[in-house]
């Protein structure tokens, strides 16, 4: 058995049956073993960046680590956009990257360049492999760290002779996850402080974001807000976590929350953070947050504490662990309801862009994930969209990557066959990606694609609106695009455009979302906001309605 025939049997042992990868000569040995491989699916994108945003999107709704496979040199390097976007957003993944054989390292060989060097900042961790002995380890210990304490990537950087050579030992054996003990050795007086604070709380909050959805721990959520009667706020990553439709759901907190979520935060006297980073598009700035809040900061990763946010209470350890520990001491806690009326009903109610969103969501199940690129599409989304169930947002949070979408769309679907995909775009963000049609149109992936299309990148417009004087530079894209053609030359389903409610209800009537791929084009005014906003480094009460 050589090294590439190994590599297939570690992934087989590792629970990996779906697999996401584009040839290249140095991954040609690797391709070979694939060919005769009867129980790992491979998916090969129309370009790398598309496969890792495609292996980001799988373990987004899986909870899976997703497996990409890239080539050595221009391989590699394309798929580094998407390395970082998991790493910034905590996804576990695993990238096999072929590399020149051993005999030409450092040579500045064809194709090659130095992986773990340019990995290194942008991942959990990194190998570089040059022997087929050292195969089964290295992969043992990437699928180990690529899903522990908080999850990333992990990039395995395989020389070419150790894909060909002969192992010379056939046996794999999966690494076991370490039993997180951190609470009851390290950290179990500060809870004691954290359940001092909360039961001497008038007004509460939990702000929930990523690290729930990740650990599993919806329910415990659900637990204890609802026995507590403490209002929830979510992050964008933390969408999902939470039962949208309670009563208790405030939706997303920070630069485009609504105005009631935000003044509920900053006027809370204790905040209490599971599983984020408090990133400044969340607080503002440092003291933005809130007015005078005790802030109780939870997370499996202890790096983040005191980082962005300074925190009076720090736990750090297993979230279902300290959140079973939470249920069982404030059993006997309950607080007043807090009552905040969203002053922008009546404004939004009509609001095309929201009314969009509100359509679909009527006619599509409950199990439906959504996808999205980045920009004010992105923002209405959030906003808008009532995530009822764990694990149905699929969005780009911290690196804000254009162009993720689509590969995350088609990903997301490979890994939830049974649950129909939209992804909600704009016209910018669909040219930087809609290439990877070929793949789902490959492949047979239904996924349905609404292009908010404004002719111009809409949130950059709108920043330069409100802070540089409606300079509008570059920002404006020529209407050149027939979308019409294209869906025809993909070989997918052009199901036509809108620009009202009326002509929506029409396409929805006969869109066939089970089995074919749509494209759907909403033609939209460019100078349409996303609003409310708080510009950067204010504090979250600082809310902007609108642009004089």
């Amino acid at each position: 058995m050589n090294g590439a025939e190994f590599l297939l049997k570690c992934l087989e042992a590792e629970g990996v049956d779906i697999v996401f990868g584009y040839p290249g000569g140095a991954v040609i040995p690797l391709f070979d073993a694939i060919f005769d491989n009867k129980n790992i699916a491979h998916f090969r994108p129309a370009h790398e960046q598309g496969g890792i945003h495609a292996a980001d999107g799988y373990a987004r709704v899986t909870g899976k680590p997703g497996v990409m496979i890239v080539t050595s040199g221009p391989g590699l390097t394309n798929a580094v956009t998407g390395l970082a976007n998991a790493y910034l957003d905590s996804i576990p993944m695993v990238v096999i990257s072929g590399q020149v054989g051993k005999g030409l390292l450092g040579k500045s060989s064809f194709q090659e360049v130095d992986t773990v060097g340019i990995t290194m900042p942008i991942c959990k961790h990194n190998y570089l492999v040059t022997e087929s002995d050292e195969i089964g380890e290295a992969i043992a210990e990437a699928f180990l760290i690529a899903t522990s304490g908080r999850p990333g990537p992990v990039v395995v950087d395989i020389t070419k002779n150790a894909l060909m050579e002969e192992v010379s030992d056939a046996n794999y054996k999966a690494k076991e996850r370490p039993i997180d003990n951190r609470l009851q050795e390290k950290y179990i007086d500060e809870l004691d402080k954290a359940i001092e604070l909360l039961k001497n709380a008038k007004k509460p909050v939990i702000y929930a974001g990523g690290g729930v959805l990740k650990s599993e721990s919806s329910e415990l959520l659900a637990e204890l807000a609802n026995m507590c009667n403490i209002p929830v706020a979510n992050s964008i990553m933390g969408l999902g976590s939470f039962d949208r439709k309670s009563p208790l759901s405030f939706g997303i907190v920070g630069m485009h929350g609504d105005k009631e979520t935000n003044l509920m935060v900053y006027e809370s006297d204790v905040i209490v953070g599971l599983g984020v980073r408090f990133s400044d598009r969340a607080i503002g700035h440092r003291e933005g947050f809130s007015e005078s809040a005790k802030v109780i900061h939870i997370d499996t990763d202890p790096t983040e504490f005191n980082k962005n946010l300074d925190t009076d209470v720090a736990i750090a350890g297993s979230m279902q662990e300290i959140l079973k520990e939470m249920i069982n001491r404030l059993k006997d806690t309950k607080y007043k309801p807090r009552y905040y009326m969203n002053e922008r009903d009546e404004i939004d109610k009509d609001f095309i862009p929201l009314v969009t969103l509100e359509l679909l969501q009527n006619h599509f199940p409950d199990d439906t994930i959504i996808a999205t690129d980045v920009g004010q599409h992105q923002m209405w989304t959030v906003r808008k969209w009532q995530f009822t169930k764990p694990r149905t947002l699929v969005t780009s949070g911290g690196l804000g990557t254009m162009g993720f979408g689509m590969g995350a769309a088609i990903g997301a679907k490979i890994g939830k066959p049974e649950s129909p995909v939209i992804l909600v775009t704009g016209d910018g963000s669909f040219r930087m990606n809609h290439h990877e049609l070929i793949m789902a149109k490959d492949h047979n992936i239904p996924i349905t694609v609404v292009v908010y299309n404004n002719s111009t990148l809409g949130m950059v417009r709108q920043w330069q609106a409100l802070f540089n004087e409606k300079r509008y530079s570059d920002t404006d894209i020529a209407p050149n695009l027939n979308y019409e053609f294209l869906a025809m030359a993909y070989g997918i389903n052009y199901a036509g455009e809108f620009s009202s409610r009326r002509e929506l209800m029409e396409i929805l009537k006969t869109l066939d979302y089970k089995n074919k791929i749509n494209l759907l084009v909403f033609n939209l005014d460019h100078d349409m906001g996303a609003f409310p906003m708080v510009a950067a480094g204010q504090s979250i009460n600082n809310v902007i309605e609108f642009i004089d």
